[in-house]
């Protein structure tokens, strides 16, 4: 029997957002474990996953199988990276994996949402712009194995459920999944996560408020939050004493009362992020949709999530330490203002302006975090453990020096070390002639070079990004 009319478009419609989606689900997983292992966040987590491998220890999370009071945040994000490796073995793709899972999870709620209640064309300009925007398929959110990706999914679908809430008040399983999803959340980056709870009050309460929407009703939800919350941060207390301590001095006055370990920037970091990184396009019709929506359903979720995103802006900027993944949670928001013009059928010229305009931030935004996706440049000890992991051999017979903090390095000692190999590691400086050692540090190499005549074996190339120097004879 054959589809005619409205049946046939139906199916067409439906077969491209299923393409679309598979599209997108493989530009974010294409080559994931391309680039090496990255230093401070990503590698920490990858420890914490490996020892909670070896241990079987799933309460809370370790390092040097002490308890880790320097990585506070909740281990939601561990659990699913100790899972990965528990069916694929430890690696980056295992690593990473929950992160890339995550991203695919947020094109496809974002999509489902728009198409349902705007239409096909917004909800797959919606995709692009995610896809060519600059924070999202990008180091530290959906390409590494980082709190961002799931932070990011979670606060958004609290919004999506929020919103949802908002435009139909009757129908309060909206108004739980909003409470589950913001656990989630605060389960897996804790502080972070509290940040966006005045953002989506300011959401409801500013714009076009509900007489049902109470504080009661508010109070009753936020029952699971509250306990998840309570119950996590307690059972770890009892678990580690002195864990709330430390994370009170973490992420409360070291990280948002003064600038931490470096992150110092002006106010106005996110704004020149958003207008460089972004593009202006990006920028421009983010505050400009406003004044181009006609129609009033259309402008009350637009002013709803616009008001969302300043507000986040605000807190974030208020914060003294910046940096650029804190906009993650806000991306999948700000692509949403973006394509808003496009749902109105009666605004050709502006639908064939957005799309253009779209287009041009994906052509350049999509190629250039496909270069970053997939080159390594500059000193990396990470690339030559990567190779010499996958092909099950050191290139050299040689002691690594490595500084105090060397969580690469140990990650990869461990992983060898059941597979028969041995990396030798150092942080002295005491060494005896005829010793090779790989140094990877511009810093380690001149101390290295006062300490001892050496010559040269390798210089870093790209195959081989370190340096590898023969020990001659001491200085003294």
């Amino acid at each position: 029997m054959e589809l005619k009319g409205k049946d046939a478009g139906h199916l067409a419609e439906q077969i491209y957002s299923l393409l679309l989606l598979l599209l997108s689900f493989w530009v974010l997983c294409y080559r994931l474990d391309a680039l090496p292992m990255y230093l401070w966040d990503e590698s920490r987590q990858a420890n914490n996953a490996l020892e909670m491998l070896e241990s079987g220890n799933l309460r809370y999370t370790t390092f040097d199988g002490a308890p880790d009071f320097w990585n506070t945040k909740p281990h939601l994000l561990i659990l699913f990276q100790w899972i990965c490796m528990k069916l694929l073995g430890p690696g980056l793709l295992a690593i990473r994996l929950p992160s890339a899972i995550a991203g695919c999870m947020i094109l496809w709620a974002g999509f489902a949402y728009l198409k349902k209640r705007f239409g096909f064309i917004p909800a797959a300009a919606w995709i692009a712009v995610m896809l060519g925007c600059g924070g999202f398929n990008t180091y530290h959110v959906v390409r590494t194995g980082d709190y961002d990706a799931l932070l990011t999914l979670f606060i958004f679908l609290t919004s999506l459920s929020w919103l949802n809430y908002l435009e139909n008040p009757k129908a309060e399983k909206f108004l739980k999944y909003t409470a589950i999803w913001f656990s989630a959340a605060l389960l897996t980056k804790g502080v972070a996560a509290a940040m966006w709870l005045p953002c989506w009050l300011a959401m409801g309460f500013v714009i076009k408020p509900r007489a049902e929407l109470t504080m009661r009703s508010i109070a009753l939800v936020s029952l699971i939050p509250v306990s998840s919350v309570i119950m996590y941060y307690g059972l770890h207390e009892w678990h580690t004493p002195g864990y709330l301590q430390a994370v009170l001095d973490n992420e409360f006055s070291g990280r948002y009362l003064k600038p931490n370990e470096g992150h110092d920037s002006k106010w106005y970091y996110y704004t020149e992020i958003l207008w460089s990184q972004y593009s202006t396009g990006f920028f421009v019709l983010l505050f400009m949709t406003g004044f181009i929506l006609k129609k009033e359903r259309f402008k009350t979720v637009h002013n709803r999530l616009l008001i969302g995103i300043l507000l986040f802006l605000i807190i974030v900027s208020l914060s003294a330490t910046r940096i650029y993944w804190y906009l993650a949670p806000a991306i999948p928001l700000m692509a949403m203002c973006v394509v808003m013009p496009l749902c109105e059928n009666s605004h050709i010229r502006f639908r064939i302006v957005g799309l253009l305009l779209i287009g041009a931030m994906v052509a350049f935004g999509y190629f250039e975090n496909f270069h970053h996706n997939t080159t390594n440049t500059g000193v990396s000890p990470a690339a030559v453990l990567q190779k010499a992991e996958k092909n099950a051999k050191l290139p050299f017979e040689a002691i690594w020096h490595v500084g105090q903090y060397h969580p690469i390095e140990k990650y990869y000692k461990t992983v060898m070390s059941e597979k028969g190999i041995e990396l030798k590691t150092s942080t002295f400086y005491r060494y005896n002639s005829g010793d090779t050692l790989v140094v990877s540090n511009m810093a380690h190499l001149d101390t290295l070079n006062s300490r001892f005549f050496m010559h040269q074996h390798h210089y870093p190339t790209d195959e081989m990004p370190v340096w590898v120097m023969v020990v001659d004879s001491s200085r003294h």
